[in-house]
């Protein structure tokens, strides 16, 4: 398993320059709105993956004057520590190979996984294959260039044979077929997750394809050419799936509580798929948990997300409730104008 120890960012919003050791467990950072807490979740993300987690209204990652941004990551992992890099400058970005770690992210917009568009499910889905079928990145880009072909060749009027109709259609069954089957084994994981959270408890994750289930795929693609070559592009497309929430048969949406939680309760069933197999868990990152989330909720699912890793960083505006100091004896840091600062650092607990 791999974990952060130390943290250095230079340029990065309104961190000019931050260098802190991370401890291991529960990393609590508290401090006001626009001090850089989520900052300093958005540098780890980056320096694991990067790129940001954090859309185009949030402005430039680059300071304001600064000439680029450097995060560098001392990452603790089996064997020593070693350490991973990204900067940016003058629009180029570059990250170093050193180490490699994993993140997840606890959003303070998790109710989007839910309420907002396919796009976003089919990314998360995808993201989560990817790591359990080390073959879903190959197919995928199959895909994708069978795709480019064979709309290429629709443009063009369809003349002559349909020569990428086979590929298209493999690629594809493969994507659904992986697609469905970690679905299925996120159903289960959800449900045990989701276990004493009332409603939740009776809602299930299923996939719907978008694929014909009584025709094969190339009998399909035959029958609908008339119509590709109208519009341009193959309909039947793995962008036709999409993640939905049942309940007692329905479609299920719940409040944007209800849906924060799901959404949270989704990573933790992901996160419980992919350790089903060898994986190394990541460093979790939750940003500002308590928005649209009640204490007591609050309360109950931080244990659940701590017990899943070995680092959890949580960005909060307020410091951490009662039960959180007592079962996950959180490290605490204060965050303001751009600095960090150790408030207290809870020592392991006695064997």
């Amino acid at each position: 398993m791999a974990s952060v120890e130390r943290l250095r960012i230079v340029g990065l919003r309104n961190l000019e320059r931050v260098d802190i050791g991370v401890p291991d467990g529960m990393v609590w950072l508290a401090g006001p709105n626009g001090s850089g807490k989520t900052s300093v979740l958005e540098a780890i993300y980056v320096v694991s993956r990067g790129v940001s987690f954090r859309g185009r209204r949030h402005g430039p990652l680059t300071s304001h004057g600064a000439r680029g941004t450097r995060i560098d990551g001392w990452i603790g992992q089996q064997g020593g520590v070693a350490r991973r890099s990204w900067t940016s400058r003058d629009g180029h970005e570059s990250a170093g190979e050193v180490a490699r770690f994993g993140v997840r992210l606890i959003g303070s917009s998790m109710q989007a996984l839910i309420e907002g568009e396919p796009a976003l499910r089919r990314r998360f889905v995808d993201w989560n294959v990817f790591h359990v079928e080390p073959a879903f990145g190959t197919w995928r880009r199959r895909f994708r260039r069978a795709a480019a072909q064979r709309n290429a060749w629709l443009r063009g009027g369809a003349r002559g044979r349909a020569i990428w109709d086979e590929e298209y259609s493999a690629a594809l069954q493969v994507i659904a077929e992986a697609r469905a089957g970690f679905v299925g084994r996120l159903a289960g994981e959800f449900r045990r997750v989701a276990e004493g959270f009332g409603l939740l408890s009776e809602v299930v994750p299923v996939w719907r394809s978008g694929l014909p289930m009584d025709e094969s795929l190339p009998r399909a693609l035959a029958a609908q050419l008339e119509g590709d070559v109208s519009r341009g592009y193959t309909y039947l497309s793995a962008t036709r799936a999409d993640l939905t929430l049942m309940r007692d048969g329905r479609r299920w949406i719940g409040s944007r509580g209800q849906n924060k939680l799901a959404g949270i309760l989704l990573q933790l069933a992901a996160e419980r798929c992919c350790r089903s197999i060898e994986y190394e868990c990541p460093v979790w990152l939750v940003d500002d948990p308590s928005a649209e989330l009640d204490t007591q909720t609050v309360d109950a699912v931080l244990p659940m997300i701590a017990a899943a890793g070995d680092q959890i960083l949580v960005a909060s505006l307020s410091p951490p409730s009662g039960r959180i100091r007592d079962c996950c004896r959180p490290s605490l840091f204060h965050v303001e104008q751009g600095s960090v600062s150790a408030r207290r650092v809870t020592p392991p607990r006695d064997l």
